[in-house]
């Protein structure tokens, strides 16, 4: 088999476990050959390393302009616990990476691998038109509480017990980075 097509067989098996209600923390797969668990847990570390590859370029650059903007102060790396200070906040680009970007798609396209057959369809982030309207209080409302917090689909997850609010606030301008055309309203 060639790697697109074991690219392509574990994405489906994926969207496969997604649909039926499995996946998480136990991924096996029952009556699945270690043979093949193994192979499906390799091709899917490839996926992940090709996609964080692909989001690499687009992320630094949305990082580096998140960065410049003093309200998304988001540190790269948390202080030593032993010196009592309070854990840093983690990147925007790696929040968004991990938490969005499977139903949002890595550019806010609203292409992720997971938006096949949601409804309504993810929200696509780079569309300015759509995005530039909304309020940063209601991006931070949808993130923190999820979809049914502002009227839009319960199966956008609330990330405010995973993410703090400082978090949420970076990610918030993150997503302001994302837009085309771009965000020129003030920065929250």
């Amino acid at each position: 088999m060639t790697a697109h097509r074991l690219l392509l067989v574990a994405f489906l098996a994926c969207l496969a476990l997604v649909a039926s209600g499995c996946g998480g923390e136990d991924d096996s797969i029952p009556n699945q050959s270690a043979d093949a668990q193994a192979i499906r847990k390799k091709v899917e570390a490839q996926m992940e390393e090709a996609r964080l590859k692909r989001l690499a370029p687009r992320m630094a650059g949305a990082v580096a302009s998140a960065a410049a903007s003093p309200s998304a102060s988001v540190a790269p790396a948390a202080p030593d616990a032993s010196s009592g200070e309070k854990p840093s906040a983690r990147p925007a680009a790696d929040l968004y990476a991990a938490n969005c970007s499977s139903c949002h798609g890595p550019k806010g396209a609203g292409d992720g691998p997971l938006s096949a057959g949601l409804v309504p369809p993810p929200a696509k982030h780079s569309d300015g038109a759509y995005m530039n309207a909304l309020s940063n209080e209601h991006l931070f409302k949808v993130v923190k509480e999820g979809g049914t917090a502002v009227g839009k689909s319960a199966t956008m997850a609330p990330w405010g017990t995973s993410m703090s609010d400082e978090e949420i606030t970076g990610l918030v301008v993150f997503l302001r980075g994302l837009a085309d055309p771009p965000y020129t309203g003030p920065m929250p």
